[in-house]
């Protein structure tokens, strides 16, 4: 099985991010194989169409520490579920869901996302102006 978690690092050791549409990396950890990827959150556009690719690869789970209805609305499928996980590391929140310990979701635990809707400003980068964006920027271990 595959699972999706936000993290605001790059390990095993990283604690789940507060809010999985804007954590700084994603955490594919296959259960099968007990192996991960780290991914970084390029998601500039707020959207989430980056969570796609995820179910794309066939993403049964999803460990959030918090989640918006935006994001929550484009994972929650009928074929991948969402899961609870707060204050604690990838690792614990892995361990936790394989005992079956993490409370699945049924709704966003926001009641807003951030960055969407109508009456919210949108940030635009113009012309002159400097961009720290997710995913223009490489780490080195």
């Amino acid at each position: 099985m595959l699972i999706l978690i936000g993290s605001d690092g790059n390990k095993l050791e990283s604690p789940i991010a507060k809010r999985f549409g804007h954590a700084d990396y994603f955490i594919l950890y296959n259960t099968e194989t007990k192996s991960f990827e780290a991914f970084e959150n390029i998601d500039e556009g707020h959207n989430h169409e980056n969570l796609q690719q995820f179910l794309d690869k066939g993403v049964e789970a999803f460990i959030v520490g918090n989640i918006g209805p935006h994001a929550f609305e484009v994972i929650n499928t009928s074929k991948s579920k969402v899961f609870l996980a707060r204050k604690m590391s990838i690792q614990e929140a892995i361990d936790k869901f394989l005992k079956g310990e993490l409370k699945q979701l049924t709704e966003p635990t926001a009641k807003h996302s951030i960055g969407h809707g109508k009456d919210e400003e949108h940030h635009h980068h113009h012309k002159g102006e400097q961009h720290h964006g997710r995913g223009r920027h490489s780490h080195d271990e």
